[in-house]
């Protein structure tokens, strides 16, 4: 073969290798739309009114979260594609001794390799289908069919963004039923395609949705952008305001709330700020004085989805002091990326790549805050010990349903700390499923139809974990 034929060879397989390399990355590796289609969902029998009867029976004798999960998930497990390992439940997640499950061993997966391309290119490709790929503040998100922007009080002068959708009947009146929350992932706003496409498909489904933009984010960031957010700190009372301020409207029965990523760690911490004790040791009592008290409860009583939270908070702060490369680790490295934009966007003193540093700078802006607000945040916000941290066991005053969702194949909230999170935690109302795929919150690619008939199925007033029995509904809806 001549250098010149040779050259010639090698530059063709050059340009097909570039050209399949970029129909990877811009199909497979990026955001994607997965609408909740009807014909996807499957409906689990509806509970009876002695196992429904959650808001007049003892907390002892309730039908539980985990105790739900188990039925809902031995009628929804058809739904997921064929594996070789099983998810893992709730009574899975531990040992007869209480010691956490192996999680990896049982879906025989290298936890050291989940967080490259060659050793979780599923996980990595379904993350990013499903993460948000554009940033809406200078403008709205593109408007959704059904749905208008509305402004909510929480406190303090502040108003939260969000984009309310409300479910009618055939006569265009509008439906007197539950409305769910959606929290976006960490930074995220509206522009989220997994936000619209949930919060649409509940409305298709019967349910009010709201898609919230707290402090700090979207059309909220725009507005009050001198208000810093606290990742939680403050954020969390401010939750309990929203649900207070949807239920005081004529045609919203209950609330429920549903977050992805730093958004599900916002939903735990909200199920545990609803049912906490006024003297609790989680809640620093400088940050108390600022925090938003909560009205009459429960809030949320619909019930509280946590997809891919990051408990262990504190392990993503220490892993993002040093600087990753997409090659090395994909997903910190998108992570930080969005930390940098963040910081420039702001213009703040650097263009930091840190979240502790980002922290700081987030907390520096706003005159109402305290200095050492970023420790006392991060107190209020740990779910997990992080060398030797002290830990509270907050998921145990949680009073309404709680379900954790996660993949086994998770690259950055390793799913062996749903294992360890769960093996102590004996509120029977706090549940949880590790399924063997989707990666970080890319439930909806992997699994459409399990998804979202888990999501909706739970939501229920008439199947959900926090069933309402048939004569309070109705009495509800007016006797209809």
């Amino acid at each position: 073969m001549s250098d010149t034929f040779r050259a010639v060879v090698l530059g063709a397989l050059a340009l097909v290798a570039a050209a399949m390399l970029f129909s990877l990355v811009s199909g497979c590796f990026s955001e994607r739309s997965f609408a909740m289609r009807r014909a996807d969902l499957r409906f689990v029998p509806a509970a009876t009114e002695t196992s429904a009867d959650a808001t007049t029976l003892p907390a002892a004798q309730r039908r539980g979260a985990r105790e739900w999960l188990r039925g809902a998930h031995a009628e929804l497990v058809r739904l997921l594609p064929r594996h070789s390992h099983r998810a893992l439940l709730t009574e899975d997640l531990c040992d007869g001794d209480g010691r956490p499950a192996d999680v990896f061993g049982h879906f025989r997966m290298n936890p050291a390799t989940l967080h490259t391309l060659a050793g979780n290119c599923r996980g990595i490709a379904f993350t990013a289908q499903a993460a948000g790929a554009k940033s809406y503040i200078e403008m709205p998100a593109p408007e959704w069919s059904g749905f208008e922007d509305v402004w909510i009080p929480v406190g303090g002068g502040l108003e939260l963004c969000g984009r309310l959708g409300v479910a009618r009947d055939v006569s265009g009146a509008p439906l007197v039923t539950d409305c769910i929350v959606i929290l976006p992932g960490l930074l995220g706003d509206n522009g989220v395609l997994r936000t619209r496409d949930i919060a649409a498909g509940l409305r298709a489904n019967g349910f009010h949705a709201l898609a919230l933009e707290q402090r700090g984010h979207g059309q909220t960031e725009r507005r009050f952008g001198h208000v810093a957010y606290t990742w939680g700190a403050l954020e969390t009372g401010e939750l309990l305001a929203v649900s207070e301020w949807l239920t005081a409207q004529p045609m919203i029965r209950r609330t429920g709330l549903i977050g992805f990523c730093w958004g599900a760690n916002h939903a735990l911490l909200t199920a545990w700020e609803d049912g906490r004790g006024a003297d609790d040791r989680g809640v620093p009592k400088r940050l108390a004085a600022l925090q938003r008290r909560a009205g009459a409860g429960p809030h949320f009583a619909a019930g509280v989805v946590a997809c891919s939270p990051v408990l262990r908070f504190e392990k993503l702060i220490e892993a993002t002091r040093s600087n990753w490369s997409v090659l090395k680790h994909p997903v910190y490295d998108a992570l930080q990326d969005t930390l940098e934009s963040r910081a420039i966007r702001k213009g703040y003193p650097e263009a930091t790549r840190s979240l502790r540093r980002l922290l700081e700078m987030d907390a520096a802006i706003d005159p109402a805050l305290y200095e050492g607000i970023v420790d006392d945040g991060i107190h209020y916000v740990r779910l997990m010990s992080h060398n030797g941290t002290e830990v509270i066991p907050k998921l145990e005053a949680a009073r309404v349903p709680v379900l954790i969702l996660h993949a086994a194949n998770d690259p950055l909230a390793p799913a062996q700390e749903i294992a360890d999170f769960m093996a102590p935690l004996r509120n029977p109302n706090v549940a949880a499923v590790i399924l063997p795929d989707g990666g970080h919150v890319g439930f909806a690619p992997y699994a459409r139809g399990y998804f979202y008939s888990l999501i909706t199925n739970f939501f229920s007033a008439e199947r959900g974990p926090a069933a309402i029995p048939a004569a309070a509904r109705s009495a509800a809806a007016g006797g209809e």
